[in-house]
């Protein structure tokens, strides 16, 4: 991060904002203290019981304010984190409402039109991308590029931006902090990188002008992190392994076609084959490597009233149910035929959980997420290439960088070394 950048947000900002955040912070750890969170070692579980947690069928009283209170507690480090007030950390059940209302029927369908649009736009915001590495196309930072272009696709997708009037600087500078605010959220929720929230909302406010100032209900952020965070990995991962890694040669075949073939499939009934063949390489994308390994919820024990608060917290893991062998052949293998509806058992149907389940299924789990995951991995296989056409990964790790079958890491800090080797090298 440009530390200059840094130092002159903290100008403007005032030494009044740090002394206030500080003191915040202080009362927060001091009167809401929170139980220490459980190992994710629950391998007793069955699917049944992943999904008990996941649907809130662990809570007594189903009520949407508890269903919102279970979700809430274990979310609170993303408040501390980035202050959203969103259906994710709210316990208002008027704010739930008000935020489906404004967002849900947008993620529910989509035009073919807008598809075609969405994928302009990240076609162009690649190659802005692309204009600024030019010099070292031999070694392209693949995470930083690829949070970069998700970011920008959903800032189209959501606010309407035009990725030629954005500074790529302020968009590096966002998506860092969040992407570091987010894991030391999970690790060190008592020391967030110093002033991380406030330079981040100094290039929020550059990149998104007129949706400041705001209220904490309005702050784009609500929107930003549900949609981008959650989906950069899975596109960049999706775009590794359909690309870079040992497939079978239907996969293969299938890649090669949906490249060619999208997002035209995304037109009309024509292209219906194609587009689901498309959409399961979404979807196994989702299945691998899911944009949340675990789902928290909260089941209160005594008082509800902090610093009193005691609950015990009910793990629902995904990614468990996603790769359990006695479910899925060969489970660790990236393989999208396996979404065909003549192999899709119903015991699959009941172990795939990548967007949790009703009553609080995400919105947009039918439609906008596979279609917006498959349009930006065929964006980047066109902008940057595949094994098959001549450029490379390299992931800075012998075991990944000799097994192209080996199951790549997904943690968010465990990309970072990865670097892509195009082609058309000058």
């Amino acid at each position: 991060m440009n530390l200059t950048y840094c130092i002159i947000a903290a100008i403007k900002i005032g030494l009044g904002t740090w002394f206030l955040a500080l003191i915040f912070i202080m009362l927060y750890y001091l009167f809401f203290t929170k139980q220490q969170r459980p190992s994710p070692s629950n391998n007793a579980q069955s699917i049944p019981d992943h999904r008990a947690v996941a649907s809130f069928g662990v809570l007594q009283d189903r009520s949407l304010q508890n269903r919102l209170i279970a979700r809430a507690i274990p979310n609170g480090r993303l408040l501390d984190a980035f202050g959203i007030d969103n259906p994710f950390t709210t316990t208002s059940v008027i704010t739930y409402r008000r935020f489906i209302q404004k967002v849900g029927p947008g993620l529910h369908g989509t035009k073919p039109k807008k598809w075609l649009k969405f994928f302009n736009a990240a076609s162009t915001t690649l190659n802005l991308i692309l204009l600024q590495h030019r010099s070292v196309r031999y070694s392209l930072p693949l995470a930083a590029l690829v949070r970069q272009l998700v970011f920008v696709s959903i800032l189209h997708a959501f606010f309407g931006v035009d990725p030629n009037n954005v500074n790529l600087h302020d968009v590096d500078i966002a998506t860092e902090l969040i992407n570091l605010l987010w894991v030391q959220s999970k690790t060190t929720p008592q020391s967030y990188p110093l002033g991380g929230r406030v330079v981040l909302e100094v290039a929020l406010r550059q990149i998104l002008p007129d949706k400041f100032p705001c209220s904490a209900k309005d702050h784009p952020l609500n929107i930003i992190i549900p949609a981008y965070e959650t989906m950069w990995r899975v596109v960049l991962l999706t775009f590794i392994s359909a690309g870079f890694r040992n497939v079978d040669q239907e996969t293969a075949d299938q890649f090669r076609k949906v490249i060619e073939r999208g997002p035209e499939c995304f037109k009309g009934s024509k292209s219906k084959d194609i587009r689901t063949m498309a959409v399961n390489f979404a979807k196994e994308g989702l299945r691998l490597y899911p944009p949340t390994k675990r789902v928290y919820r909260a089941v209160l024990t005594g008082p509800r009233s902090p610093p009193f608060i005691t609950y015990d917290e009910k793990i629902a893991d995904i990614e468990k149910c996603h790769r359990d062998p006695n479910i899925w052949t060969n489970p660790e293998q990236f393989r999208p035929s396996r979404f065909l509806p003549e192999e899709f058992t119903d015991n699959m149907k009941e172990a795939y959980l990548p967007f949790s389940l009703a009553p609080h299924r995400c919105p947009a789990a039918d439609t906008f997420a596979p279609h917006a995951i498959i349009i930006l991995v065929v964006v980047l296989a066109r902008g940057l290439g595949t094994l098959e056409s001549g450029s490379n990964v390299w992931f800075r790790n012998a075991r990944l960088d000799e097994d192209r079958s080996a199951l790549l890491p997904s943690g968010r800090l465990d990309m970072e070394d990865w670097k892509l080797e195009m082609k058309d090298v000058a």
